[in-house]
């Protein structure tokens, strides 16, 4: 596709992809958080966009702001440019990028949305159970709107979160108050985001395809994620994290088989779970991944410091 840049300023841009032959429909992407965000990097469209013939617009953040800056009021305007003149307009986001979804969702006139483990809101007095993100509220630096006070609590579409993980429960709980005509989907064991064992198995453009044909069926996805789960070794990574506390003999020999043979990024998660259950091999797991990964993302070194140090 070729790209074009509808809005840009120092906290947000607005990337269109159309589609091979012009579309009037359009689904609006609102990016994850990474483990680095200190600026932009280049705009990609999801696959489904082209395989659906539709226009795709991609909302970035140069921080993890969760979409939220001074400059936030010229986000929504050029959104609602943007998506005037579409016939309809879907709209996805996974964890950060699902709160961004919900929140512009009325300025992206959109009908639907596909959100997988977002936010409902990270401010302490909202969610006081979601201690890990605190931190990163307060280095947002403003205030956190309720998704619903600016989006448009019509909007239909998907919830997919993983019922294992409290916090991500507890938000799509909310999400689906806020959102009543939402369908909430469990994918047990799917991770953060929830669609990680579906994304391994390369189905995750196969609920994209669901929510822009409004045919959502839960029943479905719960199929596809229970049948992608028995070859997952991110599903295997995720049941032994959470069986780790209680059951640590059962988990230690299977995030140690992980940490050596999966791929990169599960053997950093492997690695790091197994410093509590057994130091010693933890250690070296971890040092064996940095060597046979020289390209390491610089956050690796900085969570595993953390790990060691605590």
């Amino acid at each position: 596709m070729t790209q074009r840049l509808l809005h840009g300023d120092a906290h947000h841009r607005v990337t269109l992809f159309p589609g091979p032959a012009g579309s009037r429909r359009a689904v609006v992407c609102f990016e994850p958080g990474r483990e680095r965000m200190a600026g932009f990097e280049p705009a990609a469209a999801p696959h489904f966009a082209a395989r659906l013939g539709l226009d795709a617009l991609v909302v970035q953040t140069a921080r993890r702001d969760w979409f939220l800056s001074p400059a936030s009021p010229a986000l929504a305007a050029a959104l609602r440019r943007a998506t005037a003149n579409y016939a309809e307009v879907c709209l996805s986001g996974f964890s950060m990028g699902g709160y961004g979804a919900l929140l512009y969702s009325a300025a992206c006139h959109g009908v639907r949305a596909m959100v997988v483990s977002p936010q409902y809101c990270i401010d302490p007095a909202v969610a006081p159970w979601d201690h890990g993100r605190h931190d990163k509220f307060r280095r947002i630096g403003q205030p956190m709107p309720l998704p619903q006070s600016q989006g448009d609590p019509r909007l239909g579409g998907i919830v997919l979160y993983d019922p294992a993980i409290p916090e991500d429960r507890q938000h799509a709980r909310h999400v689906l108050k806020a959102f009543p005509a939402m369908t909430g989907v469990a994918l047990p064991h799917g991770g953060h985001p929830a669609s990680g064992v579906l994304g391994e198995a390369g189905r995750v453009g196969r609920i994209a395809e669901m929510v822009i044909a409004d045919r959502i069926d839960g029943a479905a996805l719960r199929d596809l994620h229970r049948r992608a789960r028995r070859n997952s070794a991110r599903y295997r990574l995720n049941l032994a994290l959470a069986g780790a506390a209680r059951h640590g003999a059962h988990a230690l020999p299977v995030l140690a088989e992980l940490a050596r043979t999966a791929a990169p990024r599960l053997r950093l998660e492997a690695g790091l779970a197994l410093l509590p259950l057994d130091r010693e091999q933890g250690i070296a797991a971890l040092l064996q991944l940095l060597d046979d990964t020289p390209e390491a993302p610089r956050a690796w070194a900085g969570r595993i410091e953390r790990a060691l140090a605590s």
